[in-house]
């Protein structure tokens, strides 16, 4: 089968774009032919796993409001891959660079979606969007002005090409509800994320060490877990934090932590490796997933199973669906005192991080990438048989 993967970025930025990678590779490994497509945003200096380059929307406000509408040069670029490549099928990721247009673009194609976290067309995350949302106030007067733009001209564009899909997968019951409003008669289907080999169980060797790895936004919460830090140490003392990630939010939470980063307690690596994140989580004692919004799946909570970590996460999103009193805690979103309280019960308690990590491990075992890969070939016979 020849399959066209389309996403946004075209580098390992995220959980979204691992997962293209983990995807596409899974596939070429079973003899597909599989091309992927992205926009060049944010793509310089880093390695690249598309194998073609669109150019992302750019130029003044006026000019990117319109290109964020419809992206001619998008829509022009596309139509040449496609008819160079000749998919049977073409999967669409996250899209939001490409406006509305890779839409009308991939129309006379079997064609599914990923539905993977906020876009343009997600009516429920629509909020998410914009950056004053996690403020837990009112939006900003350029938010709110963005917000209308978005709900009553931008996302509209999108519903009049999205309900022509031949079917949308969605990564967890979570999203699958928050878009069935958006998709309409489109078949949906729920699909999870897949783990990558490379993060094997270990046994717990230090009981004091917390992991966070993510981006570094506002959004994830990272402010509330450092919130927290300074509670849980003063019931540990020995207790550390490291932090893995980068993001426009890291000058403001070092700043934040600069007594307890000065006393060694919390650690900034920024990115890192995949080889290194795994030796950060065969460290660590549990993770903490601290998020403001609600998290469509998680990435991060699966590699912390593998590895046989427990989890403290916010109750939000699809990590409800993940994360049981049989692999780690949740806490509601936000709330340092819940998250500090979950955090000490399980740090210095070995019998209690093991029962734990055994239960995480246990439940890494449901989301191998090879039954994810098979998830997505049935999907594609499906959409191609259908169209013919």
């Amino acid at each position: 089968m020849r399959i066209l993967q389309i996403v946004n970025i075209g580098f390992e930025a995220g959980g979204a774009e691992k997962s293209v990678r983990l995807i596409t590779e899974g596939l070429r490994a079973r003899g597909h032919t599989v091309s992927v497509v992205a926009t060049d945003r944010m793509a310089a200096g880093h390695e690249l796993f598309a194998d073609h380059i669109v150019p992302a929307v750019n130029g003044g406000p006026a000019r990117r409001l319109f290109g964020y509408f419809w992206h001619h040069t998008a829509y022009r670029r596309l139509g040449r891959i496609l008819a160079e490549f000749e998919p049977d099928v073409v999967h669409l990721h996250t899209i939001g660079e490409f406006s509305p247009s890779v839409l009308a673009a991939t129309r006379r194609y079997p064609r599914l979606l990923t539905a993977r976290g906020p876009e343009d067309w997600t009516l429920k995350l629509l909020r998410w969007n914009l950056g004053t949302a996690t403020n837990g106030g009112r939006l900003s007067a350029t938010d709110t002005a963005r917000y209308l733009y978005l709900r009553f001209l931008q996302r509209p564009g999108y519903l009049v090409w999205l309900r022509g899909l031949d079917r949308v997968l969605a990564l967890s019951q979570y999203m699958a509800d928050t878009v069935r409003g958006d998709v309409g008669r489109v078949p949906l289907f729920v699909v999870p994320n897949g783990t990558e080999s490379g993060f094997g169980y270990e046994p717990i060797a230090d009981t004091e060490s917390v992991l966070f790895t993510g981006r570094l936004e506002r959004v994830k919460g990272v402010d509330v877990l450092l919130t927290a830090f300074r509670q849980v140490v003063e019931r540990h003392p020995g207790a550390r934090l490291v932090i893995i990630g980068d993001g426009a939010d890291r000058a403001r939470l070092e700043s934040l932590a600069a007594d307890l980063t000065s006393q060694g307690r919390v650690v900034f690596r920024g990115w890192l490796g995949k080889a290194e994140v795994a030796e950060c989580l065969r460290a660590a004692s549990v993770v903490a997933v601290p998020s403001r919004w609600p998290e469509v799946f998680g990435r991060v909570v699966l590699e912390a199973f593998q590895t046989g970590r427990p989890v403290v996460a916010s109750r939000c999103g699809g990590l409800p669906e993940l994360i049981s009193d049989d692999n780690g805690r949740l806490v509601d979103p936000g709330d340092a005192r819940g998250l500090a309280d979950a955090l000490s019960s399980l740090l210095g308690d070995r019998a209690t991080l093991e029962r734990l990590g055994k239960g995480a491990a246990q439940c890494a075992e449901r989301y191998r990438l090879d039954a994810v890969v098979d998830a997505h070939e049935e999907h594609y016979q499906a959409v191609l048989a259908g169209r013919r």
